[in-house]
């Protein structure tokens, strides 16, 4: 993978800078706007979705453009409305790639059906655990984002080529010993903001 291809181009530098943004706002204030992030998720997901189906069917460019709409309004309606779907989904992904990493030797559909067990019991942890787990993949969510950005203007990392190629991200991430320990920081901050923020609007609640 070129991780340096297209860094010249200013759309590079200004998807880059989004994803600063983002991932500070994910980092720092991820459990207030979780319910937007999961809105806008949904929007992105369905409306590229609907726009790659309309291209593959050979729609005009017109026809694409309301495609990517009305995908983005139906996503943004439906992962809204469906907040617990993705909160089970957020503790399923985190099971799931856990045991991906820590017992790759059990083979292949050994290891998928273990995954898939733990990311279930993860998901419904999630579901009762909602706060804790929403503080902490945001807060680190958000910490990738802006390590990968920070990547991009400090060393030209191709952020796009690693949303592209996320297999390949970790070892492209880790080569720049900077990355993880600024990923590792700013996730254990955001988590601490996040959760004595939420402790204190809770307090005053009460």
């Amino acid at each position: 993978m070129d991780v340096m291809a297209g860094v010249a181009d200013p759309s590079y530098t200004i998807g880059a800078a989004v994803l600063l943004v983002w991932g500070l706002l994910d980092c720092f204030f991820g459990y207030r706007i979780f319910r937007v992030a999961i809105a806008l998720l949904g929007a992105l997901v369905l409306g590229l979705l609907a726009t790659a189906a309309a291209g593959q069917a050979g729609c005009s460019e017109a026809v694409c453009w309301v495609a990517l709409a009305a995908g983005a309004v139906i996503g943004l309606v439906l992962s809204f409305s469906l907040f617990l779907v993705g909160v089970f989904l957020a503790g399923f992904s985190l099971g799931y790639v856990v045991v991906l990493a820590l017992v790759p030797f059990t083979g292949p559909a050994a290891t998928q059906l273990i995954g898939a067990v733990a990311g279930a019991v993860c998901g419904l942890l999630a579901m009762v655990m909602q706060r804790f787990l929403i503080c902490a993949a945001t807060a680190f969510g958000g910490a990738f984002r802006v390590a990968l950005a920070a990547a991009c203007f400090v060393d030209g990392v191709d952020w796009q080529a690693c949303f592209r190629n996320p297999e390949l991200t970790p070892s492209v991430l880790v080569s720049r010993w900077w990355v993880p320990v600024l990923m590792l920081g700013l996730g254990l901050c955001g988590l601490l903001v996040q959760l004595r923020s939420t402790e204190s609007r809770r307090s005053k609640a009460e």
